[in-house]
């Protein structure tokens, strides 16, 4: 995944820079991102596993590059760009350090199945998904207010 996934960081990266702008390049990533592992539950030949792994490992990584980025051009200030990024990065490596083990619990509470941490992982992908939209709906609104009071 990690191989193919440099297609996604690159076209990830191309698209955020030229055309949409980085969180409007990000929250289609996730999204796509957590349909892709909800979609995981679907795969049940070994052809199938490596067709879903390429494209998922695609989206993720698009996901992965972009996240950084994200919080940095969400930040007026140039200079706490990097602590806010590293601020950021420290609250996901709690997720990096639990994650493995819930979805180690989770696989074990369904008899080896992995129908349980599928749809923990999507659906986790979808929520951030959710709160990224948000993100972008307030930043645009500060935007408009901010324009507004600028004409007056």
């Amino acid at each position: 995944m990690n191989g193919i996934g440099i297609f996604g960081r690159v076209f990830g990266a191309i698209l955020a820079d030229k055309y949409f702008g980085i969180l409007n390049t990000l929250i289609p990533a996730v999204g796509i991102t957590g349909i892709l592992l909800l979609g995981w539950i679907g795969v049940t030949t070994i052809n199938t596993l490596f067709v879903w792994a390429a494209i998922y490992g695609i989206a993720a990584n698009a996901t992965q590059s972009l996240f950084p980025a994200a919080v940095g051009s969400l930040s007026k200030d140039p200079t706490r760009v990097g602590t806010r990024v590293g601020m950021i990065l420290g609250v996901v490596s709690i997720s990096c350090f639990t994650g493995p083990p819930i979805g180690g619990a989770l696989i074990a509470l369904n008899d080896g199945e992995f129908l349980y941490a599928q749809l923990f992982g999507g659906l986790t992908l979808l929520g951030g998904c959710l709160f990224y939209v948000a993100v972008a709906l307030i930043t645009r609104c500060r935007s408009l207010k901010e324009a507004a009071a600028s004409q007056e």
